[in-house]
């Protein structure tokens, strides 16, 4: 009886050491399904967080292009051009002794009126040279009619148009005080040819009273033909001597 207790008593021992062994046994399986769960899981949950920060850093990188910013410089500066002006008084400088130059015109109607005392105005004047000082000529203005103003003004003073030029004797001015400007454009005509020659007031003033200069063409003396005289600014800018029949 005794014996068979015992045996009783050892195979439940045996049978409790083994339900345990099993039961670690499950345990440890267990343990180990749940760490290699984990594993897996953390694995792929490690990869997304890798992915989205990969992708967030790619959407939120902005790639700046190169830009090129033009050099700003002062525009060069234009000196314009000069504008024209009014044609000078005077012929341009540059003539010599006795140049030939062309003749001058008369106006279509007749040259311009005179004040009786006072500064000459500016306007064209038809005059007559005295002699005087070389700069400050001793002239007579008076007023003179052209075209059908010449035929009118005649037939009115009880005279004739002659040659298509009538001189108005009365009114008449005596100056000598009216200067030469500087670069006066001063001419001479050739009883003889009807050309007209550039001189200067010196031999004005020499070639009437007695010869005129060696540059003088053959032939030419002084004659008493009027003058057109163009006044600016208080001086005599042009003193053009008229051939008349």
């Amino acid at each position: 009886m005794n014996i068979r207790r015992s045996r009783t008593r050892r195979t439940g021992v045996g049978l409790l050491v083994i339900a345990v062994a099993a039961l670690g046994a499950c345990s440890s399986e267990t343990k180990r399904s749940i760490d290699d769960a984990s594993t897996t899981v953390a694995g792929p949950s490690t990869t997304v967080l890798a992915d989205v920060t990969t992708t967030l850093a790619a959407t939120t990188t902005v790639p700046v292009e190169a830009t090129t910013i033009p050099v700003v410089t002062d525009a060069p500066t234009t000196i314009p051009a000069p504008q024209p002006t009014d044609p000078p008084a005077t012929d341009a400088p540059g003539f010599g002794l006795y140049d030939e130059v062309s003749p001058p015109g008369v106006p279509s109607g007749h040259t311009d009126p005179f004040a009786s005392s006072g500064v000459l105005g500016n306007g064209v004047y038809w005059v007559q040279y005295n002699g005087g000082e070389t700069f400050t000529p001793d002239i007579e203005v008076t007023q003179a009619f052209f075209g059908a103003e010449c035929e009118t003004q005649a037939a009115a003073a009880g005279d004739e148009c002659l040659n298509d030029i009538f001189v108005l004797g009365d009114p008449s001015r005596e100056i000598d005080d009216l200067p030469f400007a500087d670069d006066v454009f001063l001419t001479v005509a050739d009883a003889n040819t009807q050309k007209s020659y550039w001189i200067t007031p010196d031999e004005l003033r020499s070639v009437r009273a007695s010869s005129p200069s060696d540059p003088a063409p053959d032939g030419y003396g002084f004659a008493s033909f009027p003058w057109k005289m163009t006044v600016q600014g208080g001086m005599i800018v042009k003193f053009e001597q008229v051939w008349v029949p």
